[in-house]
């Protein structure tokens, strides 16, 4: 707590609770708009014929990683 008060006297020379409007809203900032994102419906389309995903053979495979190694 803080008292300013008058040397010679010791009057007590204002009130040190009373903050001016600039103190009180010195953190205040005016509203900002926010982006108010909404979900967009989307359409599901299959596509006829999808690639059929090739079989994975884990020895060929195994081989080249160990060829590619060496």
């Amino acid at each position: 707590m803080v008292i300013i008060m008058e040397m010679c006297t010791g009057n007590v020379i204002g009130n040190p609770d009373e903050y001016g409007d600039e103190v009180l809203n010195a953190n205040w900032l005016p509203p900002q708009p926010e982006p108010a994102l909404q979900l967009q419906p989307v359409e599901h389309v299959e596509v006829a014929g999808d690639p059929p995903v090739p079989p994975l053979d884990v020895d060929d495979f195994l081989r080249a990683v160990y060829r590619y190694q060496e």
